[in-house]
This record gives C-alpha cells, sequence and structure tokens, in this order.
C-alpha cells in the first residue's frame, strides 16, 4: 500500500490504529472527553477531530487504509456527538456504559433509543389515561389536595394495573393522608 507524501507516517499509523479499536471506545474516549464535561467541550472536541479526520481532506491519499480509518473515525466522532448533545440520550448512554453491560452498549443504537422510550413511558404511564391521570394527580399534590390526588392514582391504576410508579406514589400519598 503506497503511503500517502502529504502525511507523517506516525500520524497515519496511529490514525490506523484508532480505527481498528474504535470498537473498544465510548463516546467519550472518541472524544477525548470527560463524562461530565459540559456542552461546550464536547462541541470544541467534536469540531477539532472533524478538522483532523475529515474524509474529504483524505479523497485523493494514495493510502486506502489510511482513507478507510479516517472515514470510519469520521463517522463515530459525529455519531458520538449526536448522541452526546442530547441530554436525554446522553443521560441514557451514561447509564449504559457505567452498567454491567458496558461492552454491548457502548454504542446507541435504536435498542437503546425503545430502551429508554419505554423508560420514560413507564415513568409517565403507558397510557393516554393513565398519563393524564398522572399529571393531574401530581398537580393536586401541589396544590395541597392530597385526597384528589390519591383519587387520581387510584383511577390511574385501573388503565394500568401494573405501573409500579403509581402504586408506590399512591402509597406514599395514602399514609400521609393518614398522618404518618
Amino acid at each position: 500500500m503506497p503511503e500517502d507524501p502529504n502525511v507523517h507516517p506516525h500520524w497515519a499509523a496511529e490514525t490506523k490504529q484508532i480505527a481498528a479499536h474504535l470498537d473498544e471506545l465510548d463516546y467519550f474516549q472518541v472524544l477525548g472527553a470527560r463524562h461530565d464535561a459540559p456542552f461546550p467541550e464536547l462541541k470544541a472536541k467534536y469540531h477539532q477531530l472533524q478538522r483532523n479526520y475529515h474524509p474529504d481532506s483524505f479523497f485523493t491519499s494514495p493510502d486506502d487504509d489510511l482513507r478507510r480509518a479516517v472515514t470510519a473515525i469520521a463517522k463515530r466522532v459525529a455519531e458520538a456527538y449526536v448522541i452526546l448533545k442530547d441530554a436525554e440520550k446522553r443521560a441514557k448512554y451514561v447509564k449504559d456504559i457505567t452498567g454491567p453491560e458496558r461492552a454491548k452498549k457502548l454504542r446507541y443504537t435504536d435498542e437503546s433509543a425503545r430502551e429508554q422510550r419505554i423508560e420514560k413511558e413507564q415513568q409517565l404511564g403507558k397510557t393516554p389515561q393513565g398519563r393524564q391521570l398522572w399529571l393531574k394527580a401530581q398537580d393536586s399534590v401541589k396544590k395541597g389536595d392530597l385526597a384528589a390526588a390519591v383519587r387520581d392514582l387510584k383511577t390511574a391504576l385501573i388503565f394500568e394495573r401494573d405501573n409500579d410508579l403509581f402504586k408506590a406514589k399512591l402509597a406514599e400519598l395514602e399514609t400521609q393522608l393518614k398522618g404518618g
């Protein structure tokens, strides 16, 4: 494979090495950022890496391996930025990569998005009626009307018998109503 005379050989070798190990890196490692890095820092790192590894800059390179490596890195950098700039996706991703299934969760996939959607639905209710009654109960709690909140949660549980969040909140409110 002919080397690209416009690229330092050490940089080319390092780039190929990074590309070979991309599947072992989480998005923060790809961007070279901490898990708690603020958005402006992520954005700056993203832009710097896109300048360094933009495929158009290597389009005419005679080194096919280098072109493939640069393209793979650029794609993963863009993927990392898209996920980490979204607060909800980032929170889900951090939870996934700090959990026991880290190796399986290094990339945010459609499955990750589906899991996140299900989690969110379960928090607020699976049915439109359940969600509406949950929000109504929350509003009643804010107004100090615990009896109305209990009533709304009992009704919500008719629609969602297995919703643990609703059950827990109902038990908490019933205890408060009894003066406990």
